[in-house]
C-alpha cells in the first residue's frame, strides 16, 4: 500500500508537471536556445517535491561547498538504483544532463519531459546509440552544461561498487573538463534493482568530493585517472554505509 500511494503520488505529480513543461517549453526555445534548462528546473522541482512529501526517505546530502559556481563539470557517480537520478535532480544544484535507457522516453508524459529536458537516450547493447550518446555529451559539455555519467554502465545489483567503465573519463580528459565525483548510499536499500517496490523506510545519502582537475593527466594515463576516481568513491561510499548502518 506505501508503494501503490508513493507512486500514484509521483504519476499525478509529473503529470501535472510534464503538462506545465509541455506548456512553457516553446519559451524555452526561444530564450534558452533549446537547451532544456528551463525543463531541467521543472525535474528539479519535481524531485525535490517528490523527496520532501513522500515520508520514504530521510536525505542528507553534503560537499555543495566544492562545487564551483558557473563550472562545467564531468559528473562521475556510482549506481544503486532508480532514485540516484530522483537523488541527483533534487540536490545538485547546477544544469546537467545525464544518460538514460531509451524505454524510459517512451513512458508517457515522464517520457516527454526526458525528451523535452533533452536528457540523452541510450538504446543498451547498440554500439553506435552509445556512439552518439558519447557525442551528444561532448556537445553539452561544449555548450557549458555538466553531464552525470555512472560508469559502471547499470545499477548494481548487489550493492557493490563494479568496474567503471573508461568513456567518461576519455570525454573528461579530450575535452578538458574537471571530473566532480559524487557518492551515493542508501538508495538501493529502499528501491533495489528489479523492484519498482518501496521497501522500507531509508536514509539516503549523497556526498559530493573534491573536484579532479584532468589538466595533469594524458590519454596515456586514462585507467590511473579512472582507478583513483573509483577507489576515491568506494572509500567514501563504505564510509556512508557505516553510518547508515550504525
Amino acid at each position: 500500500m506505501v508503494s501503490v500511494f508513493g507512486w500514484l503520488f509521483v504519476g499525478i505529480g509529473t503529470l501535472i508537471l510534464v503538462l506545465i513543461g509541455l506548456v512553457l517549453w516553446p519559451l524555452s526555445l526561444v530564450l534558452e536556445r533549446a537547451n532544456g534548462h528551463l525543463p531541467h528546473r521543472i525535474s528539479k522541482f519535481w524531485a525535490k517535491m517528490i523527496t520532501v512529501v513522500l515520508p520514504f526517505w530521510e536525505i542528507h546530502a553534503e560537499g555543495f561547498e566544492r562545487i564551483e559556481k558557473n563550472k562545467t563539470y564531468v559528473v562521475i557517480s556510482n549506481h544503486q538504483s532508480l532514485l540516484d537520478i530522483l537523488l541527483c535532480l533534487a540536490k545538485l544544484p547546477f544544469h546537467f544532463k545525464f544518460i538514460a535507457k531509451r524505454e524510459l522516453f517512451w513512458i508517457p508524459f515522464f517520457g516527454w519531459h526526458l525528451w523535452l529536458a533533452r536528457y540523452i537516450s541510450l538504446n543498451r547493447g547498440d554500439p553506435e546509440s552509445g556512439r552518439l550518446c558519447i557525442l551528444k555529451a561532448r556537445q553539452w559539455l561544449r555548450l557549458g552544461v555538466s553531464v552525470i555519467f555512472f560508469p559502471e554502465g547499470t545499477r548494481s545489483r548487489d550493492g557493490q561498487i563494479h568496474e567503471f567503465k573508461a568513456g567518461a573519463f576519455k570525454v573528461a580528459l579530450e575535452e578538458k573538463i574537471d571530473i566532480l565525483p559524487v557518492v551515493i548510499a542508501g538508495t538501493r536499500d529502499a528501491i533495489p534493482k528489479n523492484t519498482w517496490l518501496v521497501q522500507k523506510r531509508a536514509p539516503l545519502r549523497l556526498k559530493i568530493l573534491p573536484p579532479v582537475s584532468v589538466s595533469g593527466y594524458s590519454l596515456e594515463r586514462l585507467e590511473g585517472l579512472r582507478d583513483e576516481i573509483r577507489s576515491q568513491i568506494i572509500r567514501e561510499f563504505d564510509k556512508l554505509k557505516e553510518e547508515i548502518h550504525a
